[in-house]
């Protein structure tokens, strides 16, 4: 997508691309030239992310299940205590949280690759535990679960930062403004919409299979797979040689001085504030989807239709998370957060109110249940960018860190709300997630400013500390391009 350059003001000739002082030759970008698939560390980091919060439903699905069923009139084969449906699906966002401010410090402190190889060795070590390490009793192979996914969300949660901050610094050319940067960082994350649909596809051949104890080998199996993404992005990040830092006293002062900025911590409630309520509204959708799914069915279902149902509501997003992709550039990225918070808020008053009172109009819940999935796809990737747009590099990782805590906490929320408020029916559930997009919706009006600049990049003392300003949101119009330009010049 060609269209995805960065609209940038003061150049010449109608060229879009900032105008910077060249490199040092042999100083930098020695490490980033032997890297043959830039990006590809980013990503695979984001499909991991979504693959390992999302095997979880999938897998408790077919542990609940009997004979390849699952509902209220089931006896499952691994029958799960009261309090589990409390705490496995928000067990892994308990630990994504203390990832994220961890590790988007560390990425900071110590430099994205060790950030990673730690955060995707405890991902890698919380998804085979959380298979090979449960057995025995019901009751044991649950705990083992949950406190599996308790490590594991601290890996998956700290690869949120860390696989933005990476793929803003991926490439040859390593002086990256803003808004390059956070292009980088959303096509890598539109990975995580192939992340959260491969469960999904895993466990269809596995449905196929039949004998005895197969329930236990289908989630082990898909649990502990979970490890091999992981397993890739820390294989790549420690055969990677450390990116070129600034001197260690001028960026830990640098670092002080942005973490002391009052306008920094004003941004941080716009961008971390938007991530919860759309959280709260996206994981308390896609997390208890086979739930929704039972619920607009019937009570009874087989595993594979299932699977098919989820399958092609994650395909949607995925179609979406492309369209935002394309428009993006035209809309920037606070404009399609705001309006897309404010369509999931629509999408998710009509299903509730189809669902209230056409009940038995099952294909069109299923088609407003797709519609829902698309319009959530419009802030996914936005939510995403704007910590990478509106923060300079030097905390630009710890910034993203808070932003993405924020979101699980909102995910948490997520998780225990749709449980709490089932009894009072999905029509509630759904009117409920639509008043926090709205609220999402307004937060990201009111707190956040796009045209607010940073810096462009700086990686060595040669390239200099002079600020340069980056066009964050469709390009200043002629003349005042032409000011900037003479005040430039007269300088």
């Amino acid at each position: 997508m060609a269209g995805l350059e960065p609209m940038l003001p003061f150049s010449k000739g109608g060229s879009s691309q900032l105008e910077l002082e060249p490199f040092q030759e042999g100083t930098l970008g020695t490490s980033q030239e032997k890297q043959c698939c830039p990006g590809f560390v980013s990503a695979c980091s984001n499909f991991s992310i979504q693959y390992n919060y999302t095997s979880a439903s999938i897998a408790a699905a077919i542990m609940l299940s009997d004979n390849d069923n699952i509902g209220t009139a089931v006896k499952p084969d691994f029958p799960q205590p009261a309090w589990v449906g409390h705490y496995l699906l928000g067990a892994v966002f308990m630990g994504s949280v203390v990832g994220m401010l961890l590790m988007g410090y560390l990425g900071d402190l110590l430099g994205i690759r060790p950030a990673l190889i730690l955060a995707n060795g405890l991902t890698a070590m919380g998804a085979l535990t959380s298979s090979l390490l449960s057995w025995g009793p019901p009751d044991t192979v649950w705990t083992v679960i949950i406190a599996s996914r308790l490590l594991l969300g601290v890996g998956v949660g700290g690869n949120y930062p860390l696989s933005a901050a990476k793929a803003a610094e991926s490439g040859k050319d390593l002086q990256v403004n803003a808004a390059e940067a956070a292009n980088k960082a959303a096509y890598a994350f539109f990975w995580q919409g192939p992340g959260q649909l491969a469960p999904y596809m895993v466990a269809l051949p596995l449905l196929c299979l039949r004998g005895e104890a197969i329930t236990s080998l289908q989630f082990r199996f898909l649990l502990g797979i979970g490890a091999v993404p992981a397993g890739v992005v820390l294989l790549r990040s420690w055969q990677e040689e450390s990116s070129p830092r600034l001197n260690a006293l001028d960026e830990s002062i640098d670092r002080r001085a942005e973490l002391r900025n009052r306008r920094h911590w004003w941004t941080l409630i716009g961008t971390a504030g938007s991530w919860f309520f759309f959280d709260v509204a996206f994981y308390g959708t896609v997390i208890f989807s086979p739930t929704i799914l039972l619920k607009v069915f019937g009570e009874m279902e087989s595993l594979p239709m299932l699977s098919i149902q989820a399958a092609a509501m994650i395909t949607v997003t995925i179609i979406g998370n492309a369209g935002s992709l394309a428009v993006v550039p035209r809309l920037g990225a606070k404009a399609l957060n705001t309006m897309g918070l404010a369509l999931c808020g629509l999408a998710f008053t009509a299903f509730a109110s189809v669902y209230r009172y056409c009940h038995d109009w099952h294909t069109l819940q299923f088609c407003l249940l797709c519609a829902v999935n698309l319009a959530l796809s419009l802030p996914n990737i936005a939510t995403f960018m704007l910590p990478v747009l509106l923060f300079p590099r030097n905390v630009r990782s710890t910034f993203h860190g808070i932003s993405a805590a924020a979101a699980k906490v909102g995910a948490m929320v997520g998780t225990i709300l749709f449980p709490a408020l089932e009894d009072y029916g999905i029509p509630v559930i759904m009117f409920t997630q639509a008043v926090l997009c709205g609220l999402g919706a307004a937060c990201s009006h009111w707190f956040l400013d796009e045209s607010i600049s940073v810096d462009a990049e700086p990686h060595n003392d040669q390239v200099g500390k002079k600020q340069r300003t980056v066009q964050l949101v469709p390009a200043l119009p002629a003349s005042a391009c032409c000011f900037f330009k003479s005040r430039s010049s007269s300088s």
